[in-house]
């Protein structure tokens, strides 16, 4: 069988720059990562004319920020670290230009169930080894698992989901008498089992901001397809006022601001007595503490931060920022926030009037964005669901031009 290299390299930013195997040592997969990011920045060197080139410079710009600010904190940071930071700042182009190109020359559905059924590659064996270790420790974000802890397991699933609801979405579209089709309903039958599955491992594992996640995007998805007939004008104005770039950017700016406000919120009775009865209490108090000395942090190094991976947060109660926004003032500094802010803002725009197929990305997209207030999720799986919705919005509307 012959090999489609768009197909390769999809399949190569998933599986060698996406995900980390756990069981294989750090420096072997920084190689790994190396030799990934050598053979798809060869496929984008060659197809460059296939991505749009004011998305290329966004994404460039962004990611010669934290190349810079890795960089100059080389001694600060240390070489493996500054290593890291510069590999990650080269992925950070791949993400977005790898979907670009292949879904160009591809099509959209086409790499979408590429992209699902690599990605299955991974998410099974973590789904046995989630199941194989159990859920009764002290603190299991402690645990590890085949692609890492809880967190990288529940984002995992999030991804999961936005790629089988766009492709469900695209086969409805296309079969407009799904009801009577029996390969439908057994799809149907096997998604049902995909959210049930992956609901109960949020659960099993206690990752609630991935259970949050999945079931925003579910509901969101869920309205949208039995319900739209009946509200489709509400439902239409909905869309169009989440799919405004300008709207995107805001809700990225309010999520950070969540570090400003987290000491009010908590002082509210409902709040405190909801937080104490699901057991967070602790979780927003440390939270509280880390966010009280972001001032402090930032201000050390305000434009450039301190490189991506620093572990400069370390000294102040907590492994990172516990905020996306914050997360990247500290690796990027406040050219990288503005810069992250900037290409929400475009991918938003270049994905915008779609017709809502692409919908499950934004879905997922916001997803994020709302869990960026308590983690840091402004990082790869949001710049990936980034240029997702932002090329098959444009596909869908260059078809429609043409």
């Amino acid at each position: 069988m012959k090999l489609d290299i768009n197909y390769f390299a999809v399949q190569i930013m998933w599986l060698a720059l996406f995900l980390r195997i756990t069981a294989v040592n750090e420096i072997t997969w920084l190689l790994i990562e190396l030799m990934g990011c050598l053979f798809c920045t060869g496929y984008v060197i060659k197809n460059i004319k296939c991505i749009n080139r004011s998305t290329l410079i966004w994404g460039g710009v962004l990611a010669f920020s934290y190349l810079i600010s890795s960089a100059v904190n080389r001694q600060y940071n240390g070489l493996y670290v500054t290593f890291s930071g510069v590999i990650y700042a080269w992925k950070m182009i791949l993400y977005i230009a790898v979907p670009w190109i292949s879904v160009n020359k591809r099509g959209s559905r086409k790499i979408a169930k590429v992209s699902r059924d690599c990605l299955l590659l991974y998410w099974v064996p973590s789904v046995i080894t989630v199941l194989i270790q159990g859920r009764n420790v002290v603190d299991n974000a402690n645990n590890i698992y085949f692609i890492g802890n809880k967190f990288n397991v529940a984002y995992l699933n999030v991804i999961l989901l936005c790629f089988n609801l766009y492709l469900m979405r695209r086969d409805n579209n296309e079969r407009q008498r799904f009801v009577l089709s029996l390969k439908i309903r057994h799809s149907s039958v096997l998604n049902g089992l995909f959210y049930f599955l992956i609901i109960y491992l949020d659960l099993y594992m206690k990752a609630y901001t991935g259970l949050f996640m999945i079931i925003f995007v579910l509901l969101l998805s869920f309205i949208s397809r039995v319900f739209k007939f009946k509200i489709n004008r509400r439902w239409t104005g909905f869309l169009n006022f989440i799919s405004s770039p300008i709207v995107l950017v805001v809700s990225v700016i309010l999520s950070g601001i969540v570090t400003v406000a987290l000491d009010a919120i908590m002082s509210l009775p409902t709040i405190a007595t909801y937080l104490g009865t699901i057991g967070k209490t602790g979780n927003i108090l440390s939270r509280t503490l880390i966010y009280k000395n972001l001032g402090e942090i930032i201000s050390k190094k305000p434009w450039i931060g301190y490189g991506y991976g620093t572990a400069v947060v370390s000294r102040y109660f907590g492994p990172n920022a516990q905020n996306g926004l914050a997360q990247v003032a500290i690796q990027a500094g406040i050219i990288g926030v503005v810069l992250m802010l900037l290409i929400t803002y475009h991918c938003g725009k270049m994905g915008k009037n779609s017709g809502g197929r692409t919908a499950p990305f934004l879905f997922g997209v916001y997803a994020f964005i709302l869990s960026a207030t308590v983690e840091i999720t402004l990082g790869g799986s949001f710049l990936i669901l980034l240029a997702f919705y932002c090329v098959c919005g444009w596909e869908r509307k260059v078809k429609e031009e043409t």
